[in-house]
């Protein structure tokens, strides 16, 4: 039996109506909305500022589910993706240059900060104009994790974080000066 390669190829194109110049509105600016939601569970310690994200639970609607296991593993990458960003990333510069090019210095997730447990959900809703009623999955599930993480620590400790990472510096920070003892701030 002869073996070779089975290769193929497609394309879509969705609608799409320019904005007008002038207004700046357009009637189909884009083919799908995307739309997510997402929930955490946060452990604090209040002596750190350590968060551990103890459950995730990320729900987005993609339309028409095409492959439903490679869309979960989407929404899970895509919410890993951002945990990191939430809790970790920041890029540190000293005169134009960055300090922490390395991963030495510069903090991703790792296999201990992943959240002890995660849900990964969809809603199925089809969508007219996508291939097969699908539209897009990556993307939109790391629009709710910051906000959702944010949201349980303000629940968890009563601090409300509005910049990120929402590392243990910044937790204990807020912690710090809710309690009325501000810590002074440190140049990075």
């Amino acid at each position: 039996m002869q073996a070779g390669n089975i290769i193929g190829s497609g394309a879509y194109k969705p609608d799409y109506v320019a904005p007008d110049p002038e207004t700046g509105l357009s009637p189909n600016v884009t083919p799908f909305w995307m739309v997510s939601g997402a929930g955490a569970e946060v452990e604090v310690d209040t002596e750190t500022g350590h968060v551990k994200v103890a459950k995730l639970i990320n729900v987005i609607d993609c339309g028409k589910p095409l492959n439903p296991k490679i869309v979960e593993t989407q929404i899970s990458g895509a919410a890993l993706m951002h945990l990191g960003f939430t809790m970790f990333e920041k890029m540190h510069f000293d005169g134009g240059q960055v300090t922490n090019a390395s991963l030495a210095d510069y903090k991703i997730v790792g296999i201990r900060d992943l959240p002890g447990m995660m849900e990964n959900l969809t809603v199925e809703n089809y969508q007219h104009n996508g291939p097969f009623g699908g539209k897009g999955a990556g993307e939109v599930a790391t629009f709710c994790v910051s906000p959702a993480i944010a949201n349980a620590i303000d629940d968890a400790v009563g601090v409300r974080l509005t910049q990120l990472p929402l590392n243990p510096e910044a937790v204990y920070r807020a912690l710090r000066a809710k309690s009325g003892r501000p810590l002074e701030e440190i140049q990075h």
